[in-house]
């Protein structure tokens, strides 16, 4: 195992089999993502440091992230849950399924649209979590209503579009969630997310709680400028890369001229 690779303070452990908390990470980008370079060692480190039970990998239109990080845990012995989920961009915009842990996936092509992912996952026994519902999303009342778990915090949403999540979810049957919507792993203990329930649980008695997270941070502008150079690196974009090079240059200087 690598040594954490941010030097992340060590968490008081209140779980385990006779605990009444899980904790856990939410909506985690790897580097199976476009848009990300977390490697699944410096993952692993991160929640072991942060005394994390369960971590939720949602890669963009991929199972393989969440696939290969349960493999990691478990092969290193590591006590985290890891559900089988991604993120898959609908025609109604960002879903993500959460399945069991040991949960064959269904091909993603399947999921492309809201109609066949909302035929699809629960009859895998998955959850549907919306991320951002006010981010990219059309008809985001019926998207909710169908949900098992929204989104009132996303560490990249601005407090105006969170506030909207909020009142949505008081509208729906849904539970409520946060997620760190991480890309970097400097994002990684931003949002921990407490569950009041007692291990172990399956994924779905875990998030038929609402969560509770103790002062969220919010990403800064340039850790999403950061992601997009991520996303022009890989897909080979030099002209992507050095425009939002030079975002990232302009809101880390605002950024430290506001502290």
């Amino acid at each position: 195992m690598t040594p954490d690779p941010r030097g992340f303070q060590p968490q008081e452990r209140r779980t385990g089999r006779d605990s009444k908390i899980i904790r856990a990470a939410t909506h985690i980008h790897t580097a199976h993502s476009w848009d990300s370079r977390i490697r699944h060692e410096d993952l692993a480190a991160a929640m072991t440091h942060l005394r994390v039970d369960l971590v939720l990998v949602s890669d963009h239109n991929t199972f393989d992230g969440a696939t290969e990080f349960a493999r990691l845990c478990a092969t290193g012995r590591l006590p985290i849950t890891v559900p089988i989920a991604a993120e898959i961009r609908t025609d109604r915009g960002d879903m993500i399924v959460v399945l069991e842990p040991g949960t064959q996936p269904p091909a993603v092509k399947a999921l492309l649209t809201w109609d066949g992912m909302r035929r699809i996952v629960p009859e895998l026994g998955g959850l549907l979590w919306l991320p951002h519902p006010y981010r990219g999303h059309t008809g985001v009342e019926e998207l909710a209503g169908e949900s098992d778990v929204v989104e009132v915090f996303n560490a990249r949403c601005t407090p105006e579009q969170d506030r909207k999540a909020r009142l949505l979810v008081e509208r729906v049957a849904a539970r409520h969630a946060f997620g760190a919507d991480a890309h970097r792993v400097r994002e990684l203990d931003r949002v921990i997310s407490e569950y009041p329930i007692k291990t172990p649980a399956t994924v779905r008695e875990v998030f038929a709680h609402d969560a509770a997270c103790h002062d969220p941070q919010r990403s800064p502008k340039s850790d999403r400028m950061a992601a997009e150079i991520t996303n022009g690196v890989k897909r080979r974009r030099p002209a992507l890369v050095g425009y939002f090079a030079l975002r990232y240059l302009e809101h880390r200087v605002r950024e430290a001229l506001n502290r």
